[in-house]
C-alpha cells in the first residue's frame, strides 16, 4: 500500500469511506470487489480506535437466545462461518466454559436446553468450511469435577457442573482488519491513514466529498466522490452535526465505553466465564497472555478525550476478583488496557444497554443524497452490515438492483487455502537460513499465503532475520515489511497493530529501540523524530495513574 494523497485529491471516486476501523474496511472491500472506485481515509492509523479494543472472539449469537431472537442468531452464525471461510489462517475454534448452579436460570437443565437449541439453530455452522480444523464441535454439559478443572479460577462453591460451547478466536484482530484493507487496495481502492475528514462538501442538496486534512503536515485538500459513507465509529455522530437537523435522520446512538484488559497468562485452553454482579466476565487465553473483559459504562464525553482512570481500572479488577477469586489478579498483572466506544440504546453508569444491531442510515431518505452513515456494533456482523451499506450506495448511484456481494465467499489476501494445517506443514518443510521452525510457523500463521514476502526481506538482509529483542520473537523483517508494504508510518503502527511485537503488551526496550531504528532508516527519521516515536509508544503502554 502506498499513501498517495495526490491521487486522493485528483481522482473523482464513486465512494469515499470515512473511517478505516473494521466497519470501514469491510465497506471498502465490498465496494471495491463490486467494481466501485473507492477511497478510504482515517484520522488515525487503520483500526487504531474501537477496533483495537475487543476480546478477539467471533460469536454465534448465544446471548440472542435469551430473547428468543432466532433471526439474529442465524445472522451471527452465518457471519461467524463466513469469516472462518475467508480468513482461515487467522480464525480458529475456541471453547468457552461456564459453571452451572442451582439457580434455575443457570442450572444444568436450563443450560442443556439452551445449548441444545443453540446447536439446532447452528446446525449448519460448519457447512462449506473445507478445513476440518475450523469446524466447531457441538456443545456439551460436563460434570462438576470437569467444570472446576477447566475453569479453576472461579469459586467451586455452589457449582453443580458446567456448560461448554465453541466460538472462534481471531489470532490477531489487527491483521483481520488489515486483511480487509489490503484486499480492498488490491482490488483498486485508494487508502490513506492519518487523513482527517473535517467536513462534508455539499453542492446543492447533495454530498459530493469531504474536506480532508493531512494529519502529518496539516495541509488541506478536497476528496471528491459520488457517495460518502460515514464509518467514523465514535466520531460518526459528530460528523453529522454541521448538517441540517432534518438531514441527520433520527438521533444517533449514545456511546458507552468498553474496556478489556490484557494480563499475565491465567487460563490455558478454555475461555472461562465468571459472574460479577449478576453479569458474566470472561478470562480468555490469547497467545502467551490472558484477556479479561468486557466492562461497559455510559460515556458522555468527546471521543477524543476517551481515557481510563486508575479508579476505572481498579473497579474493573475488583469485579474480576469477584468473578474469578482464584485467579489472583492484581494491578501488577496488567500488561495493557484496551478501551473503545460502542453505540448504546440507553445507559447510566455501569447499567448499559448496547445497540443490538448495527444501523445503516441513508441520508438521501432525509433530503441529503450522497451520504450514508454506519453505526456498527460487533466484529462478527460487520461484513453483513458492509454489504447492506454498499447496497445502499449502489441505490444512491441510481442502481435499482445492486450487483451481488461476494465477500462472504471470497478469501481475503493471505487466506486462499483449504486446509490450514496442511499449509503450515508444507511451510515447515522449507529450510530458511536463520529462521527457526517456531518463527516460520508464526509468520505463516500471521501472513497466510503472503508469508514469503516477509521472508524475502529477511533473505535480502540477513540482519533482519533476527528477533527484535530478548523477549520479542518478531523479526526485524516484519517491521520493515510493515513500513514498506503496509503503510506503517509511525512506530506504533508497526509495533502495536501490524505485528505481534507489542499487541499483547510492551515488547521490551531493546525490541522497541531496534524497531525504531528500522523504521527510522526506512522513513528517513532524524534523531528527534526517532526519540519522539519511542516516547509515544512508551506512553501507550503506561497504565492510568489518576
Amino acid at each position: 500500500m502506498t499513501r498517495d494523497l495526490r491521487r486522493l485529491a485528483d481522482t473523482k471516486f464513486d465512494l469515499i469511506v470515512v473511517g478505516a476501523g473494521f466497519y470501514g474496511v469491510t465497506v471498502a472491500w465490498d465496494a471495491a470487489q463490486r467494481g466501485l472506485a473507492v477511497a478510504i481515509i482515517d484520522k488515525d492509523d487503520f483500526g487504531a480506535a474501537t477496533s483495537f479494543n475487543n476480546l478477539k472472539t467471533l460469536h454465534g449469537g448465544l446471548r440472542s437466545l435469551q430473547s428468543l431472537n432466532f433471526k439474529q442468531m442465524r445472522l451471527f452464525i452465518r457471519e461467524r462461518r463466513a469469516l472462518a471461510r475467508i480468513l482461515p489462517h487467522l480464525v480458529r475454534p475456541l471453547p468457552f466454559v461456564v459453571a452451572t448452579t442451582r439457580n434455575p436460570m443457570r442450572s444444568s437443565l436450563a443450560m442443556r436446553i439452551a445449548l441444545a437449541i443453540n446447536d439446532a439453530v447452528a446446525h449448519d455452522r460448519n457447512e462449506g468450511l473445507a478445513d476440518p480444523g475450523s469446524h466447531l464441535p457441538a456443545s456439551e454439559i460436563i460434570s462438576k469435577e470437569e467444570a472446576v478443572r477447566l475453569n479453576p479460577i472461579i469459586s467451586p462453591d455452589g457449582v453443580t457442573g458446567g456448560a461448554v460451547w465453541y466460538d472462534y478466536q481471531m489470532n490477531s484482530t489487527d491483521r483481520v482488519t488489515l486483511s480487509f484493507l489490503v484486499s480492498a487496495v488490491d482490488a483498486g481502492a485508494t487508502a490513506a491513514n492519518y487523513v482527517k475528514a473535517n467536513r462534508f462538501i455539499r453542492e446543492g442538496n447533495r454530498v459530493v466529498g469531504v474536506r480532508a486534512e493531512d494529519g502529518l503536515t496539516g495541509n488541506t485538500f478536497d476528496v471528491r466522490g459520488s457517495v460518502v459513507v460515514n464509518c467514523a465509529g465514535p466520531w460518526a455522530a459528530s460528523m453529522l452535526t454541521d448538517l441540517p437537523q432534518a438531514a441527520q435522520g433520527s438521533p444517533p446512538p449514545r456511546l458507552s465505553r468498553g474496556m478489556n484488559v490484557i494480563t499475565r497468562k491465567v487460563v490455558n485452553s478454555h475461555a472461562c466465564g465468571g459472574l460479577a454482579g449478576g453479569r458474566y466476565l470472561f478470562m480468555v487465553p490469547w497467545r502467551d497472555v490472558s484477556m479479561l473483559g468486557t466492562s461497559h459504562d455510559a460515556y458522555d464525553g468527546s471521543p477524543d478525550q476517551l481515557k481510563v482512570s486508575r479508579w476505572d481500572l481498579e473497579a474493573f479488577l475488583k469485579d474480576a476478583r469477584e468473578a474469578f477469586p482464584h485467579a489472583g489478579i492484581s494491578t501488577s498483572d496488567v500488561r495493557l488496557v484496551h478501551r473503545g466506544l460502542l453505540p448504546m440504546v440507553s445507559g447510566d453508569g455501569h447499567n448499559v444497554h448496547l445497540l443490538k444491531e448495527s444501523q445503516v442510515v441513508d441520508h438521501g431518505r432525509h433530503g441529503l443524497p450522497g451520504l450514508v452513515s454506519v453505526f456498527g456494533v460487533r466484529y462478527t456482523t460487520a461484513r453483513h452490515t458492509a454489504e447492506q451499506a454498499v447496497d445502499t450506495v449502489f441505490r444512491s448511484l441510481g442502481h435499482a438492483t445492486p450487483p451481488p456481494s461476494r465477500t462472504a465467499e471470497t478469501p481475503l489476501l493471505g487466506g486462499s487455502m483449504n486446509h490450514v494445517d496442511n499449509f503450515l506443514k508444507a511451510v515447515l518443510l522449507r529450510d530458511v537460513d536463520g529462521i527457526s521452525t517456531d518463527t516460520l510457523r508464526r509468520i505463516a500463521s500471521t501472513y497466510g499465503t503472503g508469508y514469503d514476502r516477509v521472508l524475502q526481506m529477511a533473505r535480502d538482509e540477513p540482519d533482519l532475520a533476527r528477533p527484535l529483542g530478548r523477549s520479542c520473537e518478531v523479526l526485524g523483517a516484519e517491521i520493515l515489511y510493515a513500513a514498506r508494504r503496509e503503510m506503517a508510518l509511525k512506530l506504533g503502527d508497526a509495533v502495536i497493530r501490524r505485528t505481534e511485537a507489542g499487541a499483547a503488551g510492551h515488547p521490551g526496550t531493546d525490541a522497541l529501540e531496534r524497531a525504531a531504528a528500522i523504521m527510522a532508516r526506512e522513513h528517513g527519521w532524524d534523531e528527534w523524530r526517532l526519540r519522539n516515536e519511542v516516547a509515544e509508544v512508551e506512553a501507550f503502554y503506561r497504565l492510568p495513574r489518576d
